[in-house]
């Protein structure tokens, strides 16, 4: 059946408060509906005859995939787009850097090591480890940098997909988070496996637990170990990157709306502070509420080998659930949560003020002038 939509539009701002709350609505309607000579003479000036547009039903999945990889692809070609997917990877590499001796704690802290507990063993960790800490920081940094690429078009292609398949605008980043944060845990997990045993192993071989280093670079895990292994705790990886990118867009989209609406009543610095400063909380919320999430895949990725090797018994995600809450009970779930929130705190400190410098720098300036001469300007979302 065809459709249409029939925005509301209030012709006296004094009316009201039910009737403006419509103003910025959008119905969707039989296309019946909206024969205007069969409408009755007593109904409002709501409908605005220039503001209806039909519409076609919700297209079927393969042709919604191939409209919305074209869409995508349309959009990946702005170099402001290509601009920020660049600056956006770059930064998430470089904050994970920064970030990494926490990453390793955060780890440790996970697997239940006696020594490194909480977040105050980070002195007595950096003083065993030295520099020997940063051994698996390019498994972390590749995956950062990937990540960070993959979401400015990935997103594209799943809000667009999703939009044809009729979900609606306000809960549309949420679900398009979702479908690219579970692809991007799936194609992490190789290398946040190999990037584990490599924060386990330099504490292993002092136990006596191993000979020697199971791998001796990132390169060297991510070819000789097992494709078991390599995805041996994906479920939880996906799903804990699925829920962080589901909140994050969520967050991000209502914050660049209140700022649409309200931006007239701040200057040009205090919306860049207010939008840096937003998307660094949005981030260590996200990254608060799926934490239970972090922790198993914590929990499976320091275990993998050993199971690999026949010295611990295999577990699943809910089997990780069901003994950490027998162990700890569902407090048990956020075991190393400061930990892992001064983590993020790092991460997006390091990314939000590299934002705000390459705005007020002017790096962004030359990408701008070449997405304006193209006509993508006024299209741009990122």
């Amino acid at each position: 059946e065809k459709r249409a939509f029939a925005r509301f539009a209030s012709p006296d701002p004094k009316e009201s408060k039910s009737v403006r709350r419509l103003s910025s609505q959008r119905l969707l309607l039989p296309a019946s509906l909206l024969a205007f000579p069969t409408m009755s003479a007593s109904s409002p000036a709501v409908l605005a005859a220039a503001d209806v547009a039909a519409a076609p039903a919700p297209l079927g999945f393969a042709a919604s995939a191939s409209q919305a990889w074209q869409s995508a692809s349309v959009s990946m070609s702005d170099p402001l787009v290509q601009q920020q997917a660049l600056e956006g990877a770059t930064l998430r590499a470089a904050a994970a850097f920064a970030a990494y001796p926490i990453d390793v704690l955060k780890t440790q802290v996970q697997a239940g090591h006696p020594r490194y507990c909480n977040l105050r063993a980070a002195p007595k960790l950096f003083a065993d480890y030295k520099m020997t800490v940063f051994r698996g920081y390019p498994g972390v940094g590749a995956n950062s940098f990937l990540m960070g690429a993959m979401m400015f078009g990935g997103y594209r292609f799943f809000d667009n997909f999703w939009r044809l398949q009729g979900v609606p605008d306000y809960w549309r980043p949420a679900v398009a988070g979702a479908s690219i944060g579970a692809i991007c845990g799936l194609t992490a997990a190789p290398l946040e496996q190999v990037k584990t045993v490599m924060a386990l192993q330099e504490s292993w071989l002092k136990e006596g637990r191993i000979n020697q280093r199971i791998f001796s670079s990132v390169g060297h895990g991510a070819w000789a170990s097992s494709f078991k292994l390599k995805f041996y705790a994906a479920a939880p990886l996906m799903c804990r990157t699925a829920l962080f990118d589901c909140q994050l867009f969520f967050y991000n989209s209502r914050l660049r709306d209140y700022l649409d609406k309200e931006g007239h009543n701040y200057s040009q610095n205090s919306k860049l502070f207010i939008g840096t400063f937003g998307f660094m909380l949005a981030g260590l919320l996200g990254a608060t509420i799926n934490y239970p999430f972090d922790l198993v895949k914590g929990r499976m990725m320091a275990e993998a080998y050993m199971v690999q090797t026949g010295q611990a018994p295999k577990s699943t995600m809910f089997g990780t659930i069901s003994r950490v809450m027998r162990e700890s009970g569902a407090i048990g779930l956020f075991r190393g949560l400061p930990t892992r929130s001064a983590l993020h705190a790092m991460v997006w400190c390091v990314v939000g003020v590299g934002r705000e410098a390459c705005e007020r720098s002017g790096i962004r300036d030359g990408a701008k002038k070449r997405s304006a001469a193209q006509g993508h300007s006024q299209k741009l979302t990122a």
